[in-house]
């Protein structure tokens, strides 16, 4: 059930994809394109699944600073219990005003795989949790 509308019949995106095996296809091609990074405009062309990092300064798992529930936006988005919201640590796009410094250049987070990120996603709030960095 669609929590925000009550809806039964909601089925997320990702449930057929998953079904058909496209996710895993999807999933395999993402972990392709790291070994010769294309992701950001910038394509730097770092192997990230050995460790490199190139601008973004982002290998293979990513950096994240915190996650939690969202409660800023409309609330068929938002539900009862906030639509969720990740700070992944380092960017690269260098803004010089950017208001999360702390976060976007400085590296502050912790390293978090696939299976992290979502028991994270799926726990109570947090902020710097596991092995931190400062980069």
């Amino acid at each position: 059930m669609c929590p925000s509308s009550g809806d039964a019949a909601f089925t997320p995106a990702y449930v057929p994809l998953l079904r058909s095996g496209e996710l895993k296809r999807r999933v395999g091609e993402a972990y392709r394109r790291l070994e010769r990074c294309d992701i950001c405009p910038r394509e730097c062309g770092v192997n990230r699944r050995k460790g490199e990092t190139g601008i973004c300064r982002t290998g293979e798992q990513a950096v994240i600073s915190s996650h939690g529930p969202h409660f800023g936006e409309e609330s068929p988005l938002v539900g009862t219990g906030g639509s969720g919201t990740v700070f992944f640590t380092h960017c690269n796009l260098r803004c010089q005003f950017c208001q999360n410094y702390e976060i976007s250049q400085l590296g502050e987070g912790y390293l978090s795989s696939v299976r992290t990120s979502y028991k994270g996603l799926t726990a109570k709030p947090s902020i710097h949790r596991g092995k931190h960095l400062n980069n």
